[in-house]
């Protein structure tokens, strides 16, 4: 019987994590890059408008998936046979998504307001059966910790989209150039891992074996599904509350305060999931691998979420122009509720390895749930308000992530706090100093606290050393 089993020496995941480490830097560069153009030539409503479309998209993307990605990446021995599951699965669940949205697409349309919504919807459909496949192959390669192979689809994608957004953009095309872009780049990528389509594997779909697939995918699906509808929901509420024009603003926050931290975040969570239900299946405990990534992403994202609070003016203004200073008021309640995710980036992944991917679901619904309470009766009309309610309802989850680590994974908070210690310190230390000597200062801060993102900086420059002097 063909079987696809999960090579995790700790090598290939060493190796895995640098490779995708350049990898994010340089696709996080280009995401930038165009991020400055389009907000050069569009209007914040504009962007708006198509941050809404992509919400509602993303939701129904998450649906279609239904927990397949997951169990891709986390099945110990992914046989011919539940592979052929996955396919029939992903084929039916793609058929009923991409119906839904052709259908929903004016009901949506009239319920935010937005005229301009529905067409937005109807093209992004257009590369929904598409982004089906490669979410088959981008899990494939996440399994086999394949960095190099998901660089070049990524830098691919990244350029194509680039390319066709400025162009339909120069033309006018608003946001409707924004979505055509995007099924550009979904198909451009699809072509390029149809040429890396495993031969090991028999690509015909199948009804038989869905159970076993079911099972873990709808569990999974419970938390997916609530953590995608909680990323959309910004978008979403404020859309209805507010104009495009706010909703644009909030877009150009949120990149603002995540603009900094989001290679380490890319490169650090990469092949999360397989790793951990490697290391859950041969009996170790997880405690210790959870506790040493959230040292590594805080030592590393809360500085510069720091330094972003404190230099957001100057920063938005280099970045955007000044047309857009009114969305840096949004920007220190953002950076919290970021700085609270880095310490729970992997819950969800340590859950699903551990076998209970539907537990993930308890502090998504809490804050979910928050987000549109506190929305809806904090909300005064201005953008710093809603951020505040975003922030509000991240410190009401806190508990409930607090206890899901400690009963289930065997990470107490005291063990937790201990993790970002020297981070926090870190932290503090690069906002009493002057920009220019912040750095030597954070270097300080971690070797005093000896951080273990010191460790690995180390090392980093002594293989540069080796491999400079070959």
């Amino acid at each position: 019987m063909t079987t696809l089993p999960l090579p995790l020496a700790r090598t290939d995941v060493r190796r895995a994590f640098l490779g995708n480490l350049a990898a994010s830097s340089g696709e996080t560069a280009m995401r930038f890059l165009l991020g400055l153009a389009l907000a050069r030539l569009l209007r914040p409503a504009e962007l708006g408008l198509f941050a809404m479309a992509a919400a509602v998209f993303g939701i129904v993307q998450l649906l279609r998936d239904f927990g397949i990605s997951a169990y891709l990446q986390r099945e110990p021995a992914l046989t011919a046979r539940r592979f052929s599951a996955c396919l029939g699965l992903l084929a039916c669940t793609t058929v009923v998504a991409l119906l839904a949205l052709l259908l929903l697409a004016e009901p949506l349309s009239r319920l935010f307001g937005q005229p301009g919504l529905a067409p937005l919807l109807r093209v992004l459909a257009v590369g929904l059966p598409v982004s089906a496949f490669g979410s088959v192959m981008a899990a494939l390669q996440l399994r086999d910790l394949a960095a190099a192979r998901i660089a070049k689809v990524s830098w691919l994608g990244v350029a194509v989209q680039a390319i066709v957004a400025l162009s339909l953009s120069a033309e006018g095309a608003g946001a409707l150039g924004l979505a055509w872009a995007q099924v550009a780049a979904t198909v451009t990528c699809g072509l390029v891992y149809a040429a890396w389509r495993p031969t090991r594997l028999p690509w015909r779909p199948t009804w038989q074996g869905w159970r076993e697939v079911l099972r873990f995918g709808g569990a999974s699906l419970l938390a997916s599904g609530l953590a995608g509808l909680h990323a959309a929901l910004p978008d979403l509420l404020l859309g209805r509350l507010a104009a495009p024009h706010q909703l644009g603003l909030l877009g150009r926050a949120q990149a603002t305060v995540s603009l900094l931290q989001a290679v380490a975040g890319q490169a650090l969570t990469f092949g999360a999931l397989p790793l951990l239900s490697s290391r859950h299946a041969s009996g170790q405990a997880l405690a210790p691998t959870l506790q040493r990534a959230t040292a590594l992403l805080t030592g590393l994202g809360w500085p510069l979420l720091a330094l972003t609070v404190a230099y957001r003016e100057p920063l938005v203004r280099l970045l955007y122009g000044p047309a857009w200073l009114d969305c840096t008021p949004a920007v220190l309640p953002l950076a919290l509720v970021a700085g609270l995710a880095l310490a729970f980036t992997q819950l969800g992944a340590a859950l699903a390895a551990v076998g209970r991917p539907e537990l993930a679901a308890w502090p998504t619904a809490v804050s979910l749930l928050a987000r549109i309470g506190f929305g809806v009766t904090l909300f005064d009309g201005s953008l710093a308000s809603f951020a505040w309610a975003l922030c509000a309802a991240a410190m009401l989850a806190l508990p409930v992530q607090l206890g899901l680590a400690a009963r289930h994974l065997g990470q107490a908070p005291r063990a937790l706090l201990g993790a970002v210690g020297g981070s926090a310190l870190a932290t503090l230390a690069v906002l009493v100093v002057p920009l220019s000597v912040a750095p030597l200062v954070w270097l300080a801060a971690l070797r005093w606290s000896r951080h273990p993102l010191l460790d690995e900086i180390l090392q980093l420059l002594a293989r540069r050393r080796m491999t400079s002097r070959k």
